[in-house]
């Protein structure tokens, strides 16, 4: 018997007829986790990018092992 229950480190199940309540109790999920968590949802989260040596952005994506501590700190939701 697969049923959901109320544990923080467990997402509601979706099954097909219950999107309404999936949606709301998983934004609520989401939400418990971090802020940040839910606005990476709502805004979108972009993988930063190698910068050349003229200061501009390009298309390349920068290996994780490159990322400032700022920013690999932002993506683990570690505040400041």
């Amino acid at each position: 018997m697969d049923k959901e229950g109320g544990f923080v480190n467990r997402p509601p199940l979706l099954t097909g007829p219950n999107y309404d309540y999936w949606k709301s109790r998983m934004i609520a999920f989401l939400k418990s986790i971090d802020s940040k968590t839910w606005k990476s949802v709502v805004v979108g989260w972009e993988h930063p990018k190698v910068i050349d040596k003229d200061g501009k952005v390009t298309a390349d994506l920068k290996p994780e092992g490159e990322w400032s501590k700022k920013r690999m700190n932002y993506h683990m939701g570690i505040p400041k």
